[in-house]
C-alpha cells in the first residue's frame, strides 16, 4: 500500500497516499500565485506561508471527508479498516463493502455531506471575520473563506456521477437497487467517469495554453485522475465478471509432485523453466510442507550452479509462505501471488498437501472461461 500512517482518530487508522506530496506542492504553488495577484503588496514569505496553510487545510479537509465515509460505514456494519486518503476520494475498487444498496448510497454521500458542512461553516465564519477590525483577523477570515470554498468544491466534485467518486458510488447503489446487480451500475459509472475525465483533461490543456495559468494544470490533473481510476475500475469489473465465483479447487494442479529439500535443482530446473513441469513445486519432507520453489527463484541461479544448489537453498519457506485451501477465491490467490512474487502457492486441505495453484494455471482457466462466456459471433 503506497500510503503513510498519519494518526488515529475515533478508532480509525488514518493513512495518506504518497501522491499527496505532489498534490500539496501544486496547490501551494497555485495558491501563492493567486495571492500574489490579489494582494501584490504582500511579502513573498507571507504569501508562501498562507499558501502552505491552504494546502495543509485541504489535506485536513480530505481526511475529514474520508472519516465521514468511514464513520457511516461503521454504523452500517462494515468492519473497521485503515482510512486511506487519496486525491479526490478513494482508490478505484470494485469490491463492495456494504451489504445493501441503501447503505452504499448513504456511505457514498456521507463524505460530501461532511465537506459541505465544513465548507459552509468556514465560509460563514470567514465572512464574519472579514467584517472585524483587526487586520490579522480579516486575513484569517480570508483564508477561512478560501478553505471553505475548497471544501464546497471538494464535496461537489465528489458527487459527480463518475466512478470512483462518491457520485459514481451513488449510481452503483441506485442501479444495484433497481436491478439487483451492482456490477451494472459500476460499469455505467466507470464509463461516465472516463468520458468526463477526458473532457476535464482537455479543458485543462486549453486553460494552460490560453491563460498560461497553473489553474489548467489542476484541472488536467483532476481529469487524469478520473480517466486512470475509472478505466482501472472498468477493467477490474470486466475481470470480475470472468472470475465470478471461481475458486482454487477449480483450477489447482492436484497431480504435482513435491521435491525433497536436499535435492539439487539441476534435476528439475530445466523442466520447470521450459514449462514441461509445473512452474511451481512444493518442497516437502515426508508429509510436511517446507516451502515452494518456482520459476522466479530458479532464474536467480546461473545454470552452472544448479548441480550444487539444493531446493531448500532457494525455496520460499513456511511459515512466511502463504498457504491456502481449495475453497479460497481466485481473487485472493492472485493478490497473494502478486504480493509475494510467487509463481504458485501450495494448497492444503485438512492439514494435507492437496496440490498447487499456479499463476499460469489461473490465467489459462480464466482464458477458457472468457471464451466460454463470449457470445456467438464475438463480443456484443
Amino acid at each position: 500500500m503506497s500510503s503513510i500512517p498519519l494518526l488515529r482518530l475515533f478508532g480509525f487508522e488514518i493513512r495518506v497516499h504518497v501522491s499527496w506530496a505532489v498534490i500539496m506542492a501544486v496547490i501551494a504553488v497555485t495558491a501563492e500565485g493567486q495571492i500574489g495577484r490579489v494582494e501584490p503588496g504582500m511579502g513573498v514569505a507571507v504569501r508562501w506561508a498562507v499558501a502552505a496553510v491552504v494546502a495543509a487545510s485541504l489535506l485536513v479537509s480530505a481526511v475529514l471527508h474520508e472519516l465521514g465515509h468511514a464513520y457511516v460505514a461503521r454504523r452500517a456494519g462494515v468492519s473497521d479498516g485503515p482510512v486511506v486518503v487519496y486525491f479526490f476520494g478513494a482508490a478505484a475498487t470494485t469490491t463492495l463493502t456494504t451489504r445493501r444498496p441503501r447503505d452504499e448510497v448513504v456511505v457514498a454521500v456521507a463524505g460530501s455531506m461532511v465537506s459541505f458542512a465544513l465548507g459552509a461553516v468556514l465560509v460563514l465564519a470567514g465572512l464574519a471575520a472579514g467584517r472585524a477590525g483587526p487586520t490579522a483577523v480579516q486575513g484569517a477570515g480570508e483564508v477561512a473563506v478560501v478553505v471553505g470554498t475548497l471544501n464546497l468544491l471538494l464535496g461537489g466534485f465528489n458527487l459527480l456521477p463518475a466512478f470512483p467518486l462518491d457520485g459514481g458510488r451513488v449510481v452503483r447503489g441506485i442501479a444495484w437497487h433497481r436491478s439487483g446487480d451492482p456490477d451494472l451500475g459500476l460499469r455505467a459509472a466507470a464509463r461516465v467517469g472516463r468520458r468526463f475525465g477526458l473532457g476535464l483533461a482537455a479543458l485543462g490543456f486549453i486553460v494552460i495554453v490560453a491563460a498560461d495559468s497553473l489553474d489548467g494544470l489542476m484541472i488536467a490533473l483532476c481529469g487524469w485522475f478520473l480517466v486512470s481510476t475509472s478505466g482501472a475500475a472498468l477493467r477490474q469489473a470486466q475481470f470480475d465478471a470472468v472470475v465470478g465465483d471461481l475458486r482454487v479447487g477449480d483450477v489447482m494442479d492436484r497431480m504435482v509432485q513435491g521435491v525433497p529439500p536436499g535435492l539439487t535443482i539441476d534435476t528439475f530446473a530445466a523442466r520447470v523453466l521450459d514449462g514441461s513441469a509445473s512452474p511451481s513445486l512444493p518442497v516437502v519432507r515426508g508429509p510436511h510442507l517446507l516451502g515452494v520453489i518456482g520459476q522466479a527463484q530458479l532464474r536467480r541461479i546461473r545454470p552452472n550452479r544448479w548441480a550444487t544448489t539444493r531446493a531448500e537453498d532457494l525455496m520460499v519457506a513456511a511459515p512466511g509462505l502463504p498457504v491456502i485451501d481449495s475453497a479460497t477465491p481466485i481473487r485472493a490467490v492472485l493478490e497473494q501471488l502478486q504480493r509475494h512474487g510467487l509463481d504458485g502457492l501450495p494448497v492444503v486441505d485438512a492439514g494435507t498437501l492437496a496440490g498447487v495453484v499456479t499463476r499460469q494455471g489461473v490465467v489459462e482457466a480464466l482464458r477458457l472461461r472468457a471464451l466460454a462466456q463470449r457470445p456467438a459471433g464475438g463480443w456484443r
